[in-house]
Protein backbone atom coordinates (compact mmCIF):
# COMPACT_ATOMS: atom_id res chain seq x y z
CA UNK A 1 0.00 0.00 0.00
CA UNK A 2 2.91 2.38 1.25
CA UNK A 3 4.86 2.30 -2.42
CA UNK A 4 1.21 3.01 -3.95
CA UNK A 5 0.53 5.83 -1.75
CA UNK A 6 4.10 7.48 -2.32
CA UNK A 7 3.69 6.74 -6.13
CA UNK A 8 0.60 9.01 -6.55
CA UNK A 9 2.63 11.69 -4.48
CA UNK A 10 4.95 12.15 -6.70
CA UNK A 11 2.58 11.55 -9.61
CA UNK A 12 3.01 8.27 -10.62
CA UNK A 13 -0.86 7.78 -11.23
CA UNK A 14 -0.63 4.50 -13.44
CA UNK A 15 0.02 2.91 -9.76
CA UNK A 16 -3.48 3.76 -8.39
CA UNK A 17 -6.63 1.84 -9.51
CA UNK A 18 -9.55 3.77 -8.63
CA UNK A 19 -12.99 1.67 -7.39
CA UNK A 20 -14.77 3.15 -10.16
CA UNK A 21 -12.38 1.62 -12.93
CA UNK A 22 -14.42 1.19 -16.41
CA UNK A 23 -13.94 -1.50 -18.77
CA UNK A 24 -14.00 -0.02 -22.16
CA UNK A 25 -12.84 -2.98 -24.43
CA UNK A 26 -16.18 -2.99 -25.88
CA UNK A 27 -16.30 0.30 -26.40
CA UNK A 28 -14.86 2.77 -29.61
CA UNK A 29 -14.01 6.28 -29.54
CA UNK A 30 -15.27 8.12 -32.69
CA UNK A 31 -11.31 8.87 -32.71
CA UNK A 32 -8.54 6.25 -32.91
CA UNK A 33 -6.43 8.43 -30.42
CA UNK A 34 -6.68 11.34 -28.31
CA UNK A 35 -5.24 14.33 -29.35
CA UNK A 36 -3.90 16.61 -26.31
CA UNK A 37 -0.09 17.64 -26.95
CA UNK A 38 1.57 19.49 -24.09
CA UNK A 39 1.64 23.29 -24.79
CA UNK A 40 3.20 26.10 -23.41
CA UNK A 41 1.79 26.94 -20.51
CA UNK A 42 1.85 30.36 -21.63
CA UNK A 43 -0.39 29.03 -24.63
CA UNK A 44 -2.63 27.32 -22.46
CA UNK A 45 -2.96 30.17 -19.58
CA UNK A 46 -3.54 32.50 -22.19
CA UNK A 47 -5.85 30.80 -25.03
CA UNK A 48 -5.17 33.06 -27.80
CA UNK A 49 -8.22 34.21 -29.86
CA UNK A 50 -8.94 36.38 -32.82
CA UNK A 51 -10.95 39.23 -30.96
CA UNK A 52 -8.35 41.58 -29.13
CA UNK A 53 -11.13 44.61 -28.77
CA UNK A 54 -11.26 46.67 -26.04
CA UNK A 55 -15.10 46.93 -24.60
CA UNK A 56 -16.37 47.84 -20.73
CA UNK A 57 -12.54 47.93 -19.66
CA UNK A 58 -12.25 44.79 -20.75
CA UNK A 59 -9.43 43.69 -23.07
CA UNK A 60 -10.17 40.36 -25.32
CA UNK A 61 -6.64 40.31 -26.54
CA UNK A 62 -5.28 39.74 -23.26
CA UNK A 63 -2.51 37.69 -21.99
CA UNK A 64 -2.39 36.30 -18.71
CA UNK A 65 0.51 35.99 -16.00
CA UNK A 66 1.75 32.41 -15.78
CA UNK A 67 2.68 30.85 -12.57
CA UNK A 68 4.17 27.88 -11.11
CA UNK A 69 0.76 25.74 -11.54
CA UNK A 70 -1.51 25.66 -14.05
CA UNK A 71 -3.80 24.39 -12.02
CA UNK A 72 -3.74 27.68 -9.46
CA UNK A 73 -3.46 29.98 -12.60
CA UNK A 74 -6.62 28.55 -13.37
CA UNK A 75 -8.60 28.58 -10.22
CA UNK A 76 -6.49 31.42 -8.64
CA UNK A 77 -5.69 33.61 -10.95
CA UNK A 78 -5.27 36.79 -7.99
CA UNK A 79 -2.94 34.71 -6.24
CA UNK A 80 -0.79 34.42 -8.91
CA UNK A 81 -0.95 38.05 -9.89
CA UNK A 82 0.78 38.30 -6.56
CA UNK A 83 3.13 36.09 -6.99
CA UNK A 84 4.13 37.07 -10.35
CA UNK A 85 4.70 40.47 -10.04
CA UNK A 86 7.57 41.43 -7.71
CA UNK A 87 6.54 44.70 -6.05
CA UNK A 88 2.92 43.33 -5.08
CA UNK A 89 4.27 40.31 -3.94
CA UNK A 90 6.83 41.76 -1.38
CA UNK A 91 4.19 44.14 -0.32
CA UNK A 92 1.99 41.27 0.62
CA UNK A 93 5.00 39.17 2.50
CA UNK A 94 5.84 42.41 4.47
CA UNK A 95 2.33 43.14 6.05
CA UNK A 96 2.90 42.89 9.64
CA UNK A 97 -0.66 41.55 10.19
CA UNK A 98 -0.10 38.90 7.29
CA UNK A 99 3.42 37.91 8.59
CA UNK A 100 1.61 36.79 12.14
CA UNK A 101 -1.11 34.82 9.85
CA UNK A 102 1.60 33.28 8.00
CA UNK A 103 3.99 32.03 11.02
CA UNK A 104 0.60 30.65 12.43
CA UNK A 105 -0.41 28.75 9.36
CA UNK A 106 3.21 27.51 8.97
CA UNK A 107 3.75 26.55 13.01
CA UNK A 108 0.11 24.62 12.97
CA UNK A 109 1.30 22.51 9.72
CA UNK A 110 4.47 22.09 11.24
CA UNK A 111 3.37 20.71 14.23
CA UNK A 112 0.55 18.40 12.20
CA UNK A 113 3.48 16.83 10.05
CA UNK A 114 5.37 15.98 13.21
CA UNK A 115 3.03 14.04 14.76
CA UNK A 116 1.53 12.53 11.09
CA UNK A 117 5.05 11.10 10.79
CA UNK A 118 5.03 9.30 13.83
CA UNK A 119 1.38 8.14 13.51
CA UNK A 120 2.28 6.83 9.79
CA UNK A 121 4.95 4.36 11.39
CA UNK A 122 3.17 4.01 14.70
CA UNK A 123 2.74 -0.23 15.36
CA UNK A 124 -0.45 0.88 16.87
CA UNK A 125 -3.70 2.93 17.10
CA UNK A 126 -3.37 6.20 19.34
CA UNK A 127 -6.63 8.34 19.15
CA UNK A 128 -4.94 11.74 20.78
CA UNK A 129 -1.58 11.01 17.93
CA UNK A 130 -3.93 10.35 15.11
CA UNK A 131 -6.47 13.43 16.18
CA UNK A 132 -3.19 15.92 15.99
CA UNK A 133 -2.51 14.63 12.31
CA UNK A 134 -5.37 16.59 11.41
CA UNK A 135 -5.81 18.36 7.53
CA UNK A 136 -7.51 21.10 9.97
CA UNK A 137 -3.83 22.56 10.77
CA UNK A 138 -3.79 23.12 6.98
CA UNK A 139 -6.66 25.65 6.78
CA UNK A 140 -6.79 29.38 7.98
CA UNK A 141 -8.96 30.47 10.82
CA UNK A 142 -12.25 31.71 10.25
CA UNK A 143 -10.95 34.73 11.97
CA UNK A 144 -7.70 34.85 10.26
CA UNK A 145 -9.70 34.99 6.56
CA UNK A 146 -11.68 37.74 7.80
CA UNK A 147 -8.14 39.77 8.94
CA UNK A 148 -6.44 38.76 5.66
CA UNK A 149 -9.17 40.78 3.80
CA UNK A 150 -8.84 43.99 5.65
CA UNK A 151 -4.78 43.47 5.17
CA UNK A 152 -5.68 43.44 1.59
CA UNK A 153 -7.56 46.39 1.84
CA UNK A 154 -4.64 48.41 3.44
CA UNK A 155 -2.33 46.58 1.07
CA UNK A 156 -4.20 48.55 -1.57
CA UNK A 157 -4.27 51.91 -0.10
CA UNK A 158 -0.63 52.18 0.43
CA UNK A 159 1.37 49.92 -2.21
CA UNK A 160 1.16 51.32 -5.49
CA UNK A 161 2.14 48.11 -7.22
CA UNK A 162 -0.70 46.29 -5.53
CA UNK A 163 -3.17 49.06 -6.78
CA UNK A 164 -2.04 48.25 -10.64
CA UNK A 165 -2.98 45.02 -10.11
CA UNK A 166 -6.09 45.83 -10.21
CA UNK A 167 -5.87 48.13 -13.24
CA UNK A 168 -3.28 46.51 -15.40
CA UNK A 169 -4.18 42.89 -14.62
CA UNK A 170 -7.79 42.38 -12.84
CA UNK A 171 -9.94 44.45 -15.00
CA UNK A 172 -8.79 43.84 -18.26
CA UNK A 173 -8.39 40.06 -18.09
CA UNK A 174 -12.54 39.76 -17.65
CA UNK A 175 -11.63 36.91 -14.89
CA UNK A 176 -13.32 39.46 -11.98
CA UNK A 177 -16.22 40.35 -14.47
CA UNK A 178 -18.96 39.63 -12.12
CA UNK A 179 -18.01 42.23 -9.32
CA UNK A 180 -16.75 45.12 -12.08
CA UNK A 181 -19.39 47.50 -10.15
CA UNK A 182 -17.12 47.51 -7.85
CA UNK A 183 -14.44 50.10 -6.90
CA UNK A 184 -10.86 48.99 -7.37
CA UNK A 185 -10.15 48.68 -3.33
CA UNK A 186 -13.11 46.76 -3.05
CA UNK A 187 -13.16 44.61 -6.31
CA UNK A 188 -9.39 43.17 -4.86
CA UNK A 189 -11.06 42.45 -1.52
CA UNK A 190 -14.20 40.47 -2.61
CA UNK A 191 -11.49 38.78 -5.09
CA UNK A 192 -9.29 37.96 -2.17
CA UNK A 193 -11.55 36.68 -0.10
CA UNK A 194 -13.67 34.10 -2.75
CA UNK A 195 -10.34 32.70 -3.09
CA UNK A 196 -9.50 32.57 -0.03
CA UNK A 197 -12.79 31.07 0.85
CA UNK A 198 -12.46 28.80 -2.25
CA UNK A 199 -9.28 27.50 -1.27
CA UNK A 200 -11.21 26.55 1.89
CA UNK A 201 -13.93 24.86 0.84
CA UNK A 202 -11.47 22.59 -1.35
CA UNK A 203 -9.79 21.30 1.85
CA UNK A 204 -13.56 20.66 3.59
CA UNK A 205 -14.37 18.74 0.66
CA UNK A 206 -11.78 16.46 -0.11
CA UNK A 207 -10.18 16.11 3.09
CA UNK A 208 -12.76 16.59 5.99
CA UNK A 209 -15.53 14.82 3.98
CA UNK A 210 -18.07 17.86 3.20
CA UNK A 211 -20.48 17.24 0.29
CA UNK A 212 -19.80 19.06 -2.58
CA UNK A 213 -22.41 21.10 -4.78
CA UNK A 214 -22.62 18.35 -7.15
CA UNK A 215 -21.43 14.70 -4.99
CA UNK A 216 -22.45 12.25 -7.41
CA UNK A 217 -19.25 13.12 -9.60
CA UNK A 218 -17.35 15.64 -7.04
CA UNK A 219 -16.75 13.93 -4.02
CA UNK A 220 -13.74 11.96 -2.99
CA UNK A 221 -12.61 9.19 -5.13
CA UNK A 222 -11.66 6.85 -2.54
CA UNK A 223 -13.60 5.32 0.53
CA UNK A 224 -13.38 8.13 2.09
CA UNK A 225 -12.66 6.47 6.20
CA UNK A 226 -10.53 3.77 4.78
CA UNK A 227 -7.12 3.32 5.92
CA UNK A 228 -6.03 4.08 2.64
CA UNK A 229 -7.07 7.75 2.11
CA UNK A 230 -6.62 8.55 5.50
CA UNK A 231 -2.59 7.35 4.87
CA UNK A 232 -2.79 9.93 1.75
CA UNK A 233 -3.63 12.77 3.85
CA UNK A 234 -1.23 12.18 6.19
CA UNK A 235 1.69 11.71 3.85
CA UNK A 236 0.17 15.09 1.78
CA UNK A 237 0.58 16.86 5.35
CA UNK A 238 3.60 15.88 5.76
CA UNK A 239 4.95 16.66 1.95
CA UNK A 240 3.28 20.26 1.94
CA UNK A 241 4.61 21.27 5.71
CA UNK A 242 8.09 19.81 4.65
CA UNK A 243 8.50 22.34 1.57
CA UNK A 244 6.69 25.52 3.55
CA UNK A 245 8.95 28.26 5.19
CA UNK A 246 8.39 31.83 6.80
CA UNK A 247 9.59 33.54 3.42
CA UNK A 248 6.46 32.38 0.89
CA UNK A 249 3.09 34.01 1.06
CA UNK A 250 1.26 33.44 3.99
CA UNK A 251 -1.75 31.39 2.44
CA UNK A 252 1.04 29.11 0.60
CA UNK A 253 0.75 26.18 2.60
CA UNK A 254 -3.33 26.05 2.71
CA UNK A 255 -3.30 26.57 -1.47
CA UNK A 256 -0.97 23.95 -1.62
CA UNK A 257 -2.60 21.52 0.24
CA UNK A 258 -5.66 22.08 -2.13
CA UNK A 259 -4.13 22.06 -4.83
CA UNK A 260 -2.70 18.64 -3.77
CA UNK A 261 -5.96 17.36 -2.80
CA UNK A 262 -7.49 17.79 -6.10
CA UNK A 263 -4.74 16.32 -8.10
CA UNK A 264 -4.95 13.16 -5.69
CA UNK A 265 -8.74 12.84 -6.81
CA UNK A 266 -7.99 13.33 -10.01
CA UNK A 267 -9.58 17.12 -9.86
CA UNK A 268 -7.67 18.70 -12.26
CA UNK A 269 -9.70 18.77 -15.66
CA UNK A 270 -9.27 22.47 -15.40
CA UNK A 271 -5.76 21.55 -17.05
CA UNK A 272 -6.39 18.35 -18.49
CA UNK A 273 -9.07 19.07 -20.72
CA UNK A 274 -7.82 22.47 -21.27
CA UNK A 275 -4.85 20.59 -23.36
CA UNK A 276 -7.22 18.41 -25.10
CA UNK A 277 -9.04 21.70 -25.87
CA UNK A 278 -6.26 23.74 -27.28
CA UNK A 279 -4.54 20.98 -29.25
CA UNK A 280 -7.57 20.51 -30.80
CA UNK A 281 -8.91 24.11 -31.65
CA UNK A 282 -5.70 25.40 -33.32
CA UNK A 283 -6.50 24.65 -36.65
CA UNK A 284 -9.97 25.69 -36.55
CA UNK A 285 -8.67 29.48 -34.88
CA UNK A 286 -6.71 29.14 -37.88
CA UNK A 287 -9.21 28.60 -40.34
CA UNK A 288 -11.15 31.28 -38.40
CA UNK A 289 -9.12 34.29 -39.38
CA UNK A 290 -10.51 34.27 -42.71
CA UNK A 291 -14.07 34.53 -42.02
CA UNK A 292 -16.35 37.14 -43.41
CA UNK A 293 -18.72 37.64 -40.84
CA UNK A 294 -21.40 39.71 -42.40
CA UNK A 295 -21.80 36.47 -44.89
CA UNK A 296 -23.60 34.73 -41.96
CA UNK A 297 -26.85 35.45 -40.21
CA UNK A 298 -25.21 33.94 -36.93
CA UNK A 299 -21.57 33.39 -35.31
CA UNK A 300 -21.67 29.81 -34.13
CA UNK A 301 -24.48 26.94 -33.68
CA UNK A 302 -23.56 25.44 -30.38
CA UNK A 303 -24.37 21.97 -29.53
CA UNK A 304 -24.17 21.16 -25.45
CA UNK A 305 -23.44 18.22 -24.12
CA UNK A 306 -25.98 15.39 -22.82
CA UNK A 307 -24.07 12.80 -21.07
CA UNK A 308 -24.10 8.83 -21.70
CA UNK A 309 -26.38 7.04 -19.34
CA UNK A 310 -23.59 3.49 -19.56
CA UNK A 311 -19.84 3.36 -19.31
CA UNK A 312 -18.96 1.74 -23.22
CA UNK A 313 -21.16 4.15 -25.19
CA UNK A 314 -18.58 7.08 -26.01
CA UNK A 315 -21.64 9.78 -27.06
CA UNK A 316 -25.41 9.96 -26.15
CA UNK A 317 -27.97 8.96 -28.72
CA UNK A 318 -29.74 11.62 -28.11
CA UNK A 319 -26.73 14.10 -29.19
CA UNK A 320 -25.93 12.51 -32.24
CA UNK A 321 -29.62 13.87 -33.25
CA UNK A 322 -28.94 17.57 -32.31
CA UNK A 323 -25.58 17.42 -34.13
CA UNK A 324 -27.36 16.32 -37.40
CA UNK A 325 -29.43 19.49 -36.54
CA UNK A 326 -26.59 21.84 -36.05
CA UNK A 327 -24.78 19.89 -39.36
CA UNK A 328 -28.19 21.11 -41.48
CA UNK A 329 -27.64 24.16 -39.94
CA UNK A 330 -23.92 24.77 -41.06
CA UNK A 331 -24.36 23.66 -44.60
CA UNK A 332 -27.31 25.82 -44.59
CA UNK A 333 -25.20 28.61 -44.22
CA UNK A 334 -26.24 29.92 -40.99
CA UNK A 335 -22.85 30.05 -39.33
CA UNK A 336 -19.71 29.60 -39.92
CA UNK A 337 -18.83 27.67 -37.01
CA UNK A 338 -19.81 24.76 -34.97
CA UNK A 339 -19.48 24.46 -30.83
CA UNK A 340 -19.87 20.95 -29.00
CA UNK A 341 -19.49 21.22 -25.60
CA UNK A 342 -19.02 18.79 -22.37
CA UNK A 343 -16.49 17.35 -20.50
CA UNK A 344 -15.11 14.32 -18.90
CA UNK A 345 -18.60 13.65 -16.42
CA UNK A 346 -20.67 10.79 -16.47
CA UNK A 347 -20.73 8.18 -15.78
CA UNK A 348 -18.26 8.14 -12.94
CA UNK A 349 -14.90 7.36 -13.61
CA UNK A 350 -15.56 7.52 -17.23
CA UNK A 351 -12.45 8.56 -19.74
CA UNK A 352 -14.72 9.44 -22.39
CA UNK A 353 -14.73 13.44 -23.22
CA UNK A 354 -18.44 14.38 -24.39
CA UNK A 355 -17.46 17.61 -26.82
CA UNK A 356 -14.25 15.39 -28.16
CA UNK A 357 -16.61 12.69 -29.15
CA UNK A 358 -19.04 14.83 -30.92
CA UNK A 359 -16.55 16.42 -33.02
CA UNK A 360 -15.68 12.98 -33.93
CA UNK A 361 -19.73 12.73 -35.22
CA UNK A 362 -19.49 15.70 -37.19
CA UNK A 363 -16.59 15.37 -39.15
CA UNK A 364 -16.62 10.85 -39.52
CA UNK A 365 -20.32 10.78 -39.70
CA UNK A 366 -21.58 13.79 -40.98
CA UNK A 367 -18.88 15.63 -43.24
CA UNK A 368 -18.17 18.63 -41.43
CA UNK A 369 -14.36 20.53 -41.73
CA UNK A 370 -12.89 19.62 -39.01
CA UNK A 371 -11.14 23.20 -38.79
CA UNK A 372 -14.92 24.95 -38.80
CA UNK A 373 -15.53 22.66 -35.51
CA UNK A 374 -14.58 24.19 -31.93
CA UNK A 375 -14.34 21.77 -28.77
CA UNK A 376 -15.08 22.79 -25.69
CA UNK A 377 -14.46 19.78 -23.08
CA UNK A 378 -14.32 21.78 -19.98
CA UNK A 379 -17.78 22.35 -19.26
CA UNK A 380 -19.14 20.05 -16.47
CA UNK A 381 -22.78 21.65 -16.19
CA UNK A 382 -25.51 23.15 -17.92
CA UNK A 383 -24.88 26.86 -16.35
CA UNK A 384 -20.97 26.20 -17.23
CA UNK A 385 -21.78 25.35 -20.74
CA UNK A 386 -23.77 28.53 -21.85
CA UNK A 387 -20.82 30.06 -19.56
CA UNK A 388 -17.39 28.75 -21.03
CA UNK A 389 -18.92 28.41 -24.60
CA UNK A 390 -19.35 32.38 -24.44
CA UNK A 391 -15.83 32.52 -23.40
CA UNK A 392 -15.62 30.95 -26.36
CA UNK A 393 -17.62 32.85 -28.74
CA UNK A 394 -15.68 35.83 -27.61
CA UNK A 395 -12.11 34.11 -28.81
CA UNK A 396 -13.78 33.73 -32.47
CA UNK A 397 -13.49 37.04 -33.52
CA UNK A 398 -17.05 37.57 -34.52
CA UNK A 399 -17.93 40.93 -34.31
CA UNK A 400 -18.86 41.78 -30.12
CA UNK A 401 -23.27 41.56 -30.19
CA UNK A 402 -23.38 39.34 -32.83
CA UNK A 403 -26.12 36.12 -32.56
CA UNK A 404 -25.58 32.08 -31.67
CA UNK A 405 -27.66 29.61 -32.24
CA UNK A 406 -28.11 27.13 -29.28
CA UNK A 407 -29.63 23.75 -29.88
CA UNK A 408 -32.17 22.06 -27.41
CA UNK A 409 -35.28 20.69 -27.84
CA UNK A 410 -35.82 20.60 -23.73
CA UNK A 411 -38.09 22.93 -21.91
CA UNK A 412 -35.19 23.65 -19.35
CA UNK A 413 -33.01 25.75 -21.61
CA UNK A 414 -34.96 29.08 -21.62
CA UNK A 415 -36.87 28.85 -17.95
CA UNK A 416 -36.93 30.40 -15.38
CA UNK A 417 -35.70 27.85 -13.56
CA UNK A 418 -32.80 27.62 -15.57
CA UNK A 419 -32.39 31.56 -15.17
CA UNK A 420 -32.66 31.51 -11.26
CA UNK A 421 -29.92 28.22 -11.56
CA UNK A 422 -27.46 31.04 -13.18
CA UNK A 423 -28.09 33.66 -10.31
CA UNK A 424 -27.50 30.91 -7.96
CA UNK A 425 -24.40 28.97 -8.79
CA UNK A 426 -22.85 32.40 -10.60
CA UNK A 427 -23.97 34.87 -9.56
CA UNK A 428 -25.25 36.36 -13.07
CA UNK A 429 -26.63 35.40 -16.08
CA UNK A 430 -23.89 34.39 -18.97
CA UNK A 431 -25.81 35.09 -22.06
CA UNK A 432 -29.06 37.20 -23.51
CA UNK A 433 -31.65 34.70 -24.78
CA UNK A 434 -33.53 36.34 -27.59
CA UNK A 435 -36.26 34.05 -28.40
CA UNK A 436 -36.48 30.06 -29.50
CA UNK A 437 -36.31 29.70 -33.18
CA UNK A 438 -37.95 26.60 -33.01
CA UNK A 439 -38.62 23.66 -31.63
CA UNK A 440 -34.82 22.78 -31.79
CA UNK A 441 -33.24 25.98 -31.58
CA UNK A 442 -33.02 29.26 -29.56
CA UNK A 443 -31.01 32.29 -30.30
CA UNK A 444 -28.87 33.98 -27.88
CA UNK A 445 -26.26 36.24 -27.35
CA UNK A 446 -23.13 35.97 -24.85
CA UNK A 447 -22.32 38.70 -21.89
CA UNK A 448 -18.85 40.09 -20.59
CA UNK A 449 -19.78 39.09 -17.33
CA UNK A 450 -18.99 35.00 -18.79
CA UNK A 451 -15.42 36.12 -18.56
CA UNK A 452 -15.52 35.75 -14.92
CA UNK A 453 -13.67 33.10 -13.52
CA UNK A 454 -13.67 31.55 -9.93
CA UNK A 455 -12.56 28.14 -8.18
CA UNK A 456 -16.32 27.14 -6.08
CA UNK A 457 -16.48 24.75 -9.17
CA UNK A 458 -12.47 24.24 -9.28
CA UNK A 459 -12.62 21.81 -11.97
CA UNK A 460 -14.36 24.14 -13.96
CA UNK A 461 -13.87 27.96 -12.77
Amino acid sequence: MEWRILACLVGVTTALTPPFAVTMASAQSGWANRPGRDLPPADLAARPGLNHAHVEGVDLGYRPLVGRSLLQDENFYLLTLFEQVPEALHALTADPDLKVIGAAALARAKAASIACQADYQAQDSNPERQAACTPEAMRWTDAERQKSAEAIGRLYDRSLAVRRLVTEHMRPSGRFQRDVSLDDRALLARAWTQAQDAVDRIIRVYALDEKPRYADIDSIIYPQKGDYYRKLLTLTIWDVSRQADNAAPPYRIALDYALALMEINRRDDAVRQLRLQESENAATFTAAASIRWADYPNATIVVPGWSPEIAYEPLNPGRKIALRTAAGLFRAGRAPLIIVSGARLRPRGTEWTEAFEMKAYLVKDLGIPADRILINPLSRHTTTEVRDNGRMIFRTGAPLGSKSLYISEGRYIGSKELEDRFIRDQGYLPWTLLKRVDFTTLEFIPTLKSLHREATDPMNP
